[in-house]
């Protein structure tokens, strides 16, 4: 049978994509010359198909791994950031997988703007064997939200929106996340211990606002301290609040109260004991967050001790403002900073491989301030220790609105070798200042400085497959590693936690996209 290729033009590069028979070729064009927003799944399964399929009759990289329908098998909680035709929105929800291909149950919130959505799910996915797949979620009240998928193991996968239509939203633009298996042994009752938190929520009318803190949950009762960055604004706040009994998605609503007697709601969502996973649910500020059990009763200077690194994202006070950092750093354990170095886009503008020291002062409860020089994202940084291997951070900034996370490097000195095997890959953010931009799928790292990425992609709704395109990679003793992939940057940026973990900016100007990957297990 014949071969087709078509080629398309994406991202000033060439995607080709090779098809048995001109019938294929001849239904993608129809689609692409008439691609709107929702049609955005279509050109995607058409590309999808562009892969191995057991053939590789295009030559080149072959899709590894022994991922297939049965991998995604549970019940799993998700979180989305995104933008569509009207504004920001945020999502999240739980999804029950049977492992055959089915979405057999399910509960989605949506928050956008003003309004707040909540609605019941079921659908279907596929999985193929290097862990990239689809998936379709159909609301009882109407519509439907589909994703590219790719599964980090059986217990997490990425996700990217390719399409939607539904009552929550007008149609979705893009979209990017993770989902993470729950644990629904431990859903008889709120969370108890003490947990480290960090919020990110956004409000056109109020500014974006990034929450860092610490609270200890016992019978749904809760109590705790933050630190506030809203608009630009620091303070540092005492909290009460309640976490309402959790139904059997592990989902529940909640409430806390600052000292400044502002109350935010919420719903949370249970992974498992030791992390919890927030959705606000305040009209007009949508947001998510994250809390993991703090793992010490008390804490010292001594508790940040070695190589870390850290990745954050967040808003400015510009218009389509964005803030995207990652980096590393070595703390002695006695309160001084050395070695750090970061990167960052903030507002189109690029930071390569800032060095910068500095010290810090921790106090028993794992609250951390930390002042660099030169700045390393802020002058000053406030760190909350979920365990001397793990921290949630936000920025003293009038001008960036911006939290992250720290996590201790596990391996000693990095090298090309370190980097061996498959991982999956999520980013999302924006380019030329407007424009959403998402991905997500596999990166090869061949061990010697190569790299092939297979990616789909989200650009404000036009939805893509790359193919296998290759490039090279180069890692610094410290983690850093850089690389350039033809035809997509010269400028991609990773700082490894280890050889199977890391943060990774795309540190082109006027590109402000960020993610994380995971070696594929």
């Amino acid at each position: 049978m014949k071969i087709a290729t078509l080629s398309l033009d994406f991202q000033g590069r060439t995607v080709e994509c090779k098809f048995k028979g001109e019938l294929q070729l001849h239904l993608l064009r129809t689609v692409m010359k008439k691609l709107v927003l929702g049609l955005g799944l279509i050109a995607l399964a058409f590309c999808l198909g562009c892969g191995d399929n057991g053939n590789n009759n295009g030559g080149g990289p072959v899709p590894i791994g022994n991922f297939s329908n049965a991998s995604l098998n549970g019940q799993f909680a998700y979180q989305l950031v995104g933008v569509d035709t009207v504004d920001n929105f945020r999502e999240a929800g739980v999804l029950v997988a049977d492992g055959s291909g089915n979405i057999t149950s399910g509960v989605d919130d949506f928050s956008q703007g003003s309004s707040v959505f909540s609605d019941q799910s079921s659908g279907s996915y596929s999985i193929s064997n290097d862990g990239t797949g689809t998936a379709t979620l159909n609301f009882s009240g109407g519509g439907f939200i589909t994703f590219a998928l790719t599964l980090v193991s059986s217990s997490k996968f990425y996700m990217i929106v390719t399409s939607a239509s539904n009552v929550q939203s007008s149609t979705v633009a893009s979209g990017a996340g993770v989902g993470e298996k729950q644990d629904t042994s431990v859903f008889s009752a709120p969370p108890n211990g003490t947990f480290v938190f960090r919020q990110h929520t956004i409000s056109s009318a109020q500014g974006a606002s990034s929450n860092v803190g610490v609270f200890t949950s016992g019978g749904g009762i809760l109590t705790g301290s933050e630190d506030l960055n809203h608009g630009g604004s620091f303070s540092t706040l005492t909290l009460t609040g309640l976490l309402n009994s959790p139904d059997g998605f592990g989902r529940a609503s909640g409430t806390m109260t600052d000292s400044n007697n502002v109350t935010s709601t919420f719903v949370y969502y249970i992974v498992n004991a030791n992390n919890i996973r927030f959705f606000s649910t305040d009209a007009g500020s949508p947001g998510l967050g994250r809390a993991e059990m703090q793992t010490a009763a008390v804490y010292s200077n001594t508790s940040l001790n070695g190589n870390y690194v850290f990745g954050g994202n967040g808003d400015t006070l510009a218009n389509f403002g964005s803030s995207r950092a990652v980096g590393a750093f070595t703390a002695d354990g006695a309160g001084t900073l050395s070695a750090g170095a970061y990167d960052a886009v903030v507002d189109g503008t690029t930071s390569t491989n800032i060095a910068f020291s500095g010290s810090y002062s921790m106090a028993s409860d794992g609250r951390a301030v930390l002042n660099t020089t030169p700045v390393a994202g802020a002058t000053t940084q406030v760190f909350w220790m979920v365990s001397p291997s793990r921290a949630f951070y936000l920025l003293d900034d009038p001008n960036r609105i911006e939290d992250g996370t720290v996590d201790l490097q596990t391996t000693s000195s990095f090298s090309n070798g370190t980097m061996n095997g498959q991982f999956g890959l999520v980013m999302h953010g924006y380019v030329l200042g407007a424009d959403t931009f998402d991905r997500v799928g596999t990166l090869q790292w061949d061990g010697n400085g190569t790299l092939t990425l297979n990616e789909a992609i989200n650009l404000s709704g036009t939805v893509s497959s790359s193919g296998f395109i290759t490039g090279t990679y180069s890692v610094g003793s410290n983690g850093r590693a850089t690389g350039s992939i033809s035809g997509l940057s010269n400028n991609l940026v990773f700082y490894l936690i280890s050889g199977t973990d890391g943060y990774v900016l795309q540190n082109d100007t006027s590109t402000e996209i960020d993610g994380i990957m995971s070696k594929q297990q």
